[in-house]
């Protein structure tokens, strides 16, 4: 079975390789569509499991009938639930002296109920025996090791571990976003158990594991029963001890973490905040966006004031006529409102540098916080809705996306010979805004997953990556992928 292994971009693909794998096992026609109501993030479109009444965290099942595969592939490992949340954490690996490890990766469930869970994977790095695999694949690919988990009573919206620290060398702690803002830690002296491996040859049924130490629930609310949503969190990377969240309820959160307290909480938006993050080598300034079609800066030295980075022109509809003068369907156009911006991503290189996507949208706008109003570039490749996005934190100017195409798209904004106008996508050439002629990029090397994207997250400093590679995690379905660059 091949590695998975990126290849590089053609800007004028066929039609074939940007369309959903015709597996039986994912397809848009099986899809549960949730009430999006209840779904902001557009995350229902991630398949959950058709009976999720579970009372604690569950293996996954070889006999299951769900439509999804029942073994693991190269690199690949197996949820027993729908995976959406996953973060691999960034500090540099410190090797010992057994297997050679990748670090740990932290993946979180999205189902629709009220259980939902968090599994705590060791990534091992073993060589490569595949003799019929291509001459330019890796050497090298990655089993999984669960070494904790725990319940989570509502679907996991972000994951991240504590940010890298000059002062130590590990970390076990961890937060999740979801009904509250939770801290956890990894058990004191977890072993790796060898039996717990997930590869392609060992025997999927797995050994209990240990479970996830709460250590805090972070709640705002005056009865934090009736809370609101939390949409998505970030950490600081200057200033560890701070947490910034988002809420539904059009809030933004800042806490600190050492005293377990709101420093501060602002009205960001008119409406939902679906994703903020910190600016990049800064403990003040963070951005979010939301509902209302906007980017939005701050700062907590002024927050009287904030900066509208981005708010699309077409939600300006003063000078349309009376809807009263049209037809039903011409005025529902007219008077809708900007969509939604479902997810945003600040650059670890450059400060100024963000990115974000609309609901429903295929397209990546890549915005300047110094030239406020429009988009600096526009990213074209996926052939659907994109759902992720992430900066790769040792490339400058390289960017992850991953979207309901079941394509994970890597785009280098340094390299200008990829900038094309008129982008195409299935073969098509796409028209380009008659309102904003944004100069457009194409990807530079893709990889086709089995199942839509619904989240990435690159790997840290290892003896993965120092074999001259960058790779990068990929949830979709109930799979996790390792995939060499």
């Amino acid at each position: 079975m091949d590695t998975p292994k990126y290849s590089p971009y053609n800007n004028t693909p066929e039609s074939a390789k940007y369309a959903s794998p015709s597996s039986h096992r994912y397809t848009s026609s099986q899809t549960i569509q949730g009430d999006s109501t209840y779904s902001p993030l557009g995350l229902a479109d991630i398949r959950p499991l058709g009976e999720s009444g579970l009372d604690g965290p569950q293996s996954a099942n070889p006999n299951s009938n769900d439509g999804f595969p029942s073994f693991p592939t190269n690199s690949n490992y197996l949820a027993p639930w729908a995976v959406y949340a996953l973060d691999w954490c960034k500090w540099p690996v410190q090797q010992t002296n057994s297997r050679d490890s990748a670090g740990k990766m932290a993946i979180g469930s999205y189902v629709e109920d009220g259980h939902n869970f968090i599994q705590i994977l060791d990534t091992q790095i073993t060589p490569e025996s595949d003799i019929d695999q291509a001459l330019d694949a890796p050497q090298f690919a990655l089993e999984y090791v669960k070494t904790a988990e725990a319940t989570h009573s509502y679907p996991v919206t972000r994951i991240l571990w504590e940010p890298a620290s000059s002062q130590k060398q590990s970390t076990d702690l961890l937060a999740t976003s979801g009904d509250h803002l939770r801290l956890w830690s990894l058990p004191s002296g977890s072993s790796h158990n060898p039996s717990n491996s997930i590869s392609r040859s060992s025997n999927p049924v797995q050994q209990a594991s240990q479970k996830l130490t709460p250590l805090a629930l972070l709640s705002n609310s005056k009865s934090p029963e009736h809370t609101a949503p939390l949409t998505s969190l970030d950490w600081n990377t200057v200033s560890p001890s701070l947490i910034i969240t988002s809420s539904i309820d059009t809030t933004c959160t800042i806490w600190d973490i050492p005293t377990l307290t709101a420093k501060t909480q602002l009205i960001a938006h008119d409406k939902e905040v679906f994703d903020v993050r910190f600016c990049a080598n800064s403990v003040d300034v963070f951005v979010s966006c939301g509902a209302d079609g906007s980017v939005r800066m701050f700062d907590l030295r002024s927050l009287e004031h904030s900066t509208i980075i981005y708010e699309p022109s077409e939600k300006n509809t003063e000078k349309a006529p009376s809807p009263g003068n049209m037809s039903p369907t011409t005025a529902q156009q007219t008077m809708s409102y900007a969509p939604p911006l479902l997810r945003l991503a600040a650059s670890p290189h450059d400060a100024h540098l963000l990115a974000t996507f609309s609901q429903d949208s295929n397209s990546i706008r890549i915005l300047d916080v110094r030239q406020p109003g429009q988009a600096l570039l526009e990213l074209r490749g996926h052939a659907a809705a994109i759902n992720c996005i992430d900066w790769s934190p040792s490339r400058r100017g390289t960017l992850a996306s991953g979207g309901d195409d079941s394509l994970v798209l890597i785009w280098d904004l340094l390299n200008q010979g990829n900038t094309i106008l008129g982008a195409t996508v299935n073969g098509n050439p796409q028209a380009q805004p008659n309102s904003a002629p944004f100069n457009t990029q194409g990807p530079t090397a893709s990889w086709q997953c089995d199942y839509e994207v619904g989240n990435i997250s690159w790997a840290p400093q290892s003896g993965l990556t120092n074999q001259g590679s960058d790779w990068l995690g990929v949830s979709g379905g109930r799979g996790i992928w390792g995939v060499s660059i």
